[in-house]
């Protein structure tokens, strides 16, 4: 009668000892989740399909505070250049992010389908910046 009351005590004991893995709520940052490097290639964009993947725009957001970012749009082609937009904030929406500029949309961050530059398709973190100004070009990339 002792042998099955202690074995039943060491498993209990072993058990309560595991670790605990619940699941923990996520720490990170709207816009550490958004930092990186969008690109974009003719099966995204088909205007740039005459230009070599090292002529095509890319983005690179990097971060400022948990929901603001600063935007870099990089341009190779016609000729070099990087238009800076600082303060980017970023706002979660049901389908994703949404990037505003002084109270006006100027872009959304989504997890969808994408295909990368040789055409394979894949999930992936899909970058689209729409122009309804002047304040930022019309870009459509996926996070390298």
């Amino acid at each position: 009668m002792k042998k099955p009351l202690l074995f039943c005590s060491l498993i209990g004991a072993l058990t309560a000892c595991q670790h605990e893995s619940d699941i923990q709520p996520n720490t990170s940052s709207l816009a550490g989740e958004a930092v990186g490097t969008y690109r974009t290639n003719f099966y995204l964009d088909p205007s740039y399909a005459t230009l070599s993947q090292s002529q095509m725009p890319y983005v690179e957001l990097k971060q400022e505070s948990d929901s603001n970012v600063t935007l870099l749009l990089t341009r190779q082609y016609p000729a070099s250049e990087t238009q800076v937009i600082p303060h980017v904030l970023l706002q979660r929406k049901a389908n994703g992010v949404e990037l505003r500029i002084a109270n006006t949309r100027v872009g959304t961050l989504q997890t969808d389908r994408v295909f990368t530059s040789n055409g394979m398709e894949k999930q992936g973190q899909l970058l689209r910046l729409t122009a309804q100004d002047s304040s930022v070009s019309e870009f459509i990339g996926v996070k390298q």
